[in-house]
Formats: structure tokens, C-alpha cells, sequence
């Protein structure tokens, strides 16, 4: 993964300062960029650009920086679905002269233009995916893919940003543009940053948003009513031609999980029908998706004769997961990620302390495939609830509605609400809000794929996003556009049923299993400040106390509360306090014997009807009659 900042200032800066902001900047980069990585360095008294990468870019034909002449193209992720006709340089200098160069990409990607050290431009793609956070402070506009060098750079400082963290804690993810880290946030969709140099130093800084998520949306919006053959046409040719793009930037063979669900069955189709059959991977915790899987690959090898690469492994396997405790784990992921990752991660076996320099193959993965299923719409029988309101309860369900606490659930609300007024404003209507609120913030904060290059998402080709919403909610509920290009590009798989979250049970790790008790026991002691508030902390201990007793509670509340509380550790050290084992010995404690209530207590049942209401008074008046 690349490492990229960038900073411009107003008038030109002592050689102090600068030199100041860069080494808390790099004392933060140390702790994961390793020694190994491919530095690049760019700039002079007033800007400068520093990139860091695996210097080794194995099968990728995309180079993450590439010099022509006076331009530089810096690449943030790989331009899937783009002309890359000319290479780097060529997009660098279409992107220099104003054009949209981001309008059929598949995000995530960003480029940053240099034109010697006159010009730059800064594009984000049209969802905003792209990991690059920017701020402002002392007359300096900086920009990064990490949102704590980023601070550190500007304000000397990491404070976390309360809002971004009132976010996570009810959807999983840092909502909009908020960031885990005060004084930053991401570049908003299709926002495009250009800079120009004036004579006697000193830069003069504007930003600008073009084509963005909502010009795509409204673009198969405004399209419903089209012949079905037609969406479905669209929505294939966005798939090969994704699958095209992404062999002309990689040499070897696409890694496919593949699962046993709708998504991931219409893209290993899609690639098939393209003549890229891939390599299948399937993680197998929910037992029925390696049946699946196994039952597809077996399909094709005997209808096709295609002999296929299938690795099955267990991304939860608990043998491998609590080899690291929970602590180290949590630590790791947040350290790797910047914060910025699900916290149900924490059951999959820790990453590396650091970056890796090994070239990861590239991947493609199912999700946002759930825009063309209607995946967070409401039962489609009884009092359904509104749009609005059902894109609420579906965002905010990152930990259980009782565990919430009051102030948080009602500041997101009202974000939330505004999302949805701005969908409604632009043209949108119907069950069609539920699925624009899943693809700008779902997909563009919590998929994965936007922290690693390589994993690719077809499913959001800008064709492809449109026709979901061409697609009529009722076409979406009975899977109109997986059913049919199924059948149409894989016709031997389309009788196979699909797997579904209630197919079988999960052989993962639980939160709790290992050191977990003790781990988040000891975090409730010790995790004082305001973030670990955005949970009621009665509700954490109810969750552990029954795990402590063999129960299953809700793990949402746990590993929640187990990344609130170990991001404030580090990003509040002054309200941690000193470790007790107070809550560990309370709810591990022997749960006292059942008082034995007096006989008389013991009859009350006996009133309960009215006959023997009657006979309970009367018994009562002759004892005391005595």
C-alpha cells in the first residue's frame, strides 16, 4: 500500500519549521512504512510531495509514480476502467488541463499532477473512496493518505475528532467526510484540488468538485423505464470491461473469493464470459460456502472443462486468530489502517505490525453488488417502515440500539437525515434513498478494498451503479439483474442456491474467546474518556459477564467497545487509568445461590385466577381472624 503526503504553502517556509513538521510527520510513518519501501521526494521552500511504496510492483504494469518531462503522475490505486492510452504521465496531463479523468474509473483511485514545481492537480474519484485526507493550519494546505501523519504535520498534534468517532461507534465506519484524527477529513467525491505557483513564491490554492456519486446515480435514475434488456446489457459490458481494464494493468491471473452468494457467483461469470477465468479463493468459517463453492468450481470443470485454481481456508479459524491476543490484534489492525478499518476484524488472525513490501496479487471482490438487490430495504409485507426511516435503522446498527448511549444516536441521526434530504433534493425518491445512502456511506467508508491496491470492486463501474439505479425496487427485491446474467453468462450455475447469512452457523473466533474477557474487563477499567462514552458501559458489562458464563452475547457491543477503547489509549492517553482487575474478579465472580423464598411467597401464583383470588382473601381473614 502507498504511502503519499503533500503540502503547499501560502508564502515560503523557514527551513526549521518545514523541517519541524516533517519529522513528527515521519516518527509516525516510521512505525509502518518499512525501511524497505521506495521513497520519492519532490518539492522546495514553499511545497513538497513525498511518496513511499513497495518497491517491487511484481505483476502491476501501473507505476505508483512515473515521470515525463516537467509532469509527474503520482497514483493513489489503480485507474481501473480508465483510457490509459500514453501511461501515467498522459492521465497526468489530461487531469492538468481540466478534464474529468475520473468519470469511468472504479473506485478507489486518486492522481496527483505536478507540472514541475508550477502546477498541481488533486483528484478524488466520484464516490470519494480514495484515502486521502486533507487539512489546513498556518497558512499550509497539506494532503495524505493518512489522516495521523496528516495532523502531526500540521497541528503538532493528534487529537481524535469526537464526531468521526460518534460515527464509528453507531455504523462501523467514520461517516461522510469525518475522519478518526481532529483537523482533517477525506476529500469529498469528484473533489479536485488545483494549486499554481506565484512568482515570488507561495501558492495560490483552490478546490472544486466535478463529476461526483450524484451524477452517476442520477444518470440510471432519470433512465428508469428502459427496456430490461438493456439495463442488463449495460450492467454486463461495465463488468468485461472492468475485467479488460484490470488485465491491462496485471499480468497474471485475478484472485476471486468466492463465496456461496449471489455477488461474487455473477462476477466469477462476468470474468468467465470474458475469457479471464480467475483464481477462487473461499473462506469457509460458514461451512455452506465451502459446499458452494466446491459444487461451482465442480460445475465448471465438468460442463466447461476449465480446471480452476480453489483454495478454501478459514479466515476465522480460532487456532489462528488467538495465537495473538486481543489487545495485539486491535492494536496492529488500528496501527496498519490508521483506525480505519471494521472492528469485526478482531475475529480474523492479526495482520503484520508493518506495510507490506511483497506485490499482492490482484482481487476482485462481490461487494456493492447489494445496490442491485435491495439488500437494505424493509420486509416487503405489513406497515413498512419509510425510506428514511429504514436507512437509519440499517446505518446505525453497529452496535446493539441499547448500548448506544442518547446524544450520539440523535447527532447521527440528524447527519443521517441530512444524507437523505440531499438524496431527495437532487431527484431521488422510494426505496431508491436506502440504496444511495448504502453507496455513499457503506461502500465508500467501510469496503474494505479502499486499503489495499489491487482489490478491485466491479460492481461499482460507474455502468454498473447506474443501472442498479435504473432498476425498479421491485426488479431489486426479486434479483432481476443477478438472476438473468447469470443465466445468461454462466446458464449451469444458475439452479445452484445461493447461501445466505442463515444458512448454517460461523466456525470463527468470537471476540470474546481467548484473553477476551480479561482484555475488554480490563479496558472498562482502565478506558475512561470520551469516546468509550458513546457506549453505555452497563451494557458492555452485561455482554461480558455473559460470555464470562459460557453465554453468546451480542459481539457487536464487545468489538465495538474493544476499538473505542483502545483508539482513545492511544489517542487520549491522559484519560486511561490505572489498570484494577476490579470489573474482571466482579463479573467472573460465582453468581450467588437463589434465595429460597418463604412458602407463603412462594403460593402468590395462586392469585392469578379469580377463583383463586377469592380463596387467597378468604384464607387470609380466618389466619388472621386467629
Amino acid at each position: 500500500m502507498h504511502v503519499m503526503l503533500a503540502w503547499y504553502a501560502q508564502t515560503t517556509l523557514p527551513e526549521s519549521v518545514r523541517r519541524s513538521a516533517r519529522e513528527r510527520c515521519e516518527a509516525l510513518l516510521g512505525e509502518v512504512v518499512p525501511a524497505t519501501f521506495r521513497r520519492h521526494e519532490f518539492g522546495g521552500d514553499d511545497w513538497g510531495v513525498t511518496v513511499l511504496h513497495p518497491g517491487d510492483a511484481g505483476a502491476y504494469r501501473w507505476s505508483t509514480v512515473a515521470t515525463a518531462g516537467p509532469t509527474t503522475a503520482v497514483s493513489l490505486g489503480l485507474p481501473v476502467g480508465l483510457d490509459v492510452t500514453g501511461g501515467p504521465a498522459a492521465l497526468a496531463r489530461r487531469l492538468l488541463a481540466g478534464e474529468d479523468v475520473h468519470r469511468e474509473v472504479v473506485p478507489p483511485f486518486g492522481l496527483l499532477a505536478l507540472d514541475g514545481d508550477r502546477r498541481f492537480a488533486l483528484q478524488q474519484d466520484w464516490l470519494g473512496m480514495c484515502r486521502v485526507f486533507t487539512g489546513t493550519a498556518g497558512g499550509v494546505t497539506a494532503f495524505c493518505t493518512r489522516p495521523s501523519p496528516l495532523a502531526a504535520f500540521l497541528h503538532g498534534d493528534i487529537r481524535p475528532d469526537l464526531d468521526g468517532w460518534a460515527s464509528y461507534t453507531l455504523c462501523g465506519h467514520f461517516g461522510g467526510d469525518r475522519s478518526p484524527v481532529a483537523g482533517t477529513r477525506l476529500l469529498r467525491p469528484g473533489e479536485r484540488v488545483t494549486g499554481r505557483r506565484r512568482d515570488g513564491g507561495g501558492w495560490d490554492v483552490t478546490t472544486a468538485t466535478g463529476y461526483s456519486t450524484d451524477d452517476v446515480v442520477m444518470s440510471g435514475f432519470t433512465a428508469q423505464g428502459r427496456r430490461v434488456d438493456d439495463l442488463l446489457d449495460g450492467a454486463a459490458a461495465s463488468l468485461t470491461a472492468t475485467a479488460a481494464s484490470v488485465a491491462r494493468l496485471y499480468r497474471d491471473e485475478i484472485t476471486l473469493g468466492l463465496s456461496g452468494g449471489k455477488d461474487s457467483r455473477l462476477i466469477a461469470a462476468s470474468l468467465i464470459a470474458a475469457g479471464h477465468p480467475p483464481r477462487f479463493a473461499t473462506n469457509e468459517d460458514s461451512p455452506a460456502e465451502g459446499e458452494v463453492a466446491r459444487e461451482l468450481v465442480r460445475i465448471l470443470r465438468d460442463s466447461r472443462g476449465l480446471r480452476v485454481d480453489h483454495r478454501l481456508w478459514r479466515a476465522g479459524a480460532p487456532a489462528n486468530v488467538l495465537a495473538v491476543g486481543l489487545r495485539e490484534r486491535t492494536r496492529r489492525l488500528q496501527r496498519l489502517h490508521d483506525f480505519q478499518f471494521p472492528s469485526s476484524y478482531l475475529t480474523r488472525r492479526a495482520v503484520a505490525p508493518m506495510l507490506s513490501d511483497e506485490p499482492r496479487t490482484a482481487s476482485f471482490t462481490g461487494a456493492a453488488g447489494e445496490l442491485a438487490t435491495g439488500y437494505w430495504y424493509p420486509p416487503d409485507e405489513g406497515a413498512a417502515p419509510s425510506p428514511e426511516q429504514a436507512g437509519k435503522a440499517r446505518l446505525l446498527a453497529a452496535v446493539p440500539g441499547a448500548a448506544a448511549a442518547g446524544g450520539v444516536v440523535a447527532a447521527e441521526r440528524d447527519r443521517i437525515t441530512a444524507v437523505l434530504g440531499h438524496a431527495r433534493d437532487i431527484g431521488l425518491a422510494d426505496l431508491h434513498l436506502v440504496d444511495y445512502l448504502y453507496l455513499v456511506e457503506r461502500m465508500r467508508r467501510w469496503c474494505t478494498s479502499a486499503a489495499v491496491t489491487g482489490m478491485v470492486t466491479p460492481f461499482l463501474a460507474p455502468g454498473f451503479v447506474a443501472a442498479t439505479f435504473a432498476l425498479t425496487p421491485r426488479q431489486k427485491r426479486d434479483r432481476a439483474l443477478h438472476t438473468a446474467l447469470i443465466a445468461r453468462l454462466a446458464p449451469e450455475w444458475a439452479e445452484v442456491p445461493y447461501v445466505s447469512a442463515a444458512t448454517g452457523p460461523s466456525t470463527a473466533a468470537r471476540v470474546w474467546e481467548g484473553d477476551g474477557v480479561e482484555t475488554i474487563a480490563d479496558l472498562l477499567d482502565t478506558a475512561q474518556g470520551t469516546m468509550t462514552g458513546f457506549i453505555a458501559r452497563p451494557a458492555v458489562e452485561k455482554a461480558l459477564r455473559t460470555a464470562a458464563r459460557g453465554g453468546r452475547p451480542d459481539p457487536r457491543t464487545l468489538a465495538q467497545f474493544t476499538w473505542l477503547a483502545l483508539a482513545s489509549h492511544q489517542l487520549d492517553p491522559a484519560s486511561v487509568r490505572p489498570s484494577t482487575a476490579a470489573t474482571y474478579a466482579r463479573i467472573t465472580a460465582s453468581p450467588p445461590p437463589p434465595r429460597r423464598r418463604p412458602v407463603i411467597s412462594r403460593l402468590r401464583w395462586i392469585r392469578r385466577t379469580r377463583l383463586g383470588d377469592r380463596l387467597w382473601v378468604e384464607v387470609r381473614k380466618r389466619v388472621r381472624a386467629r
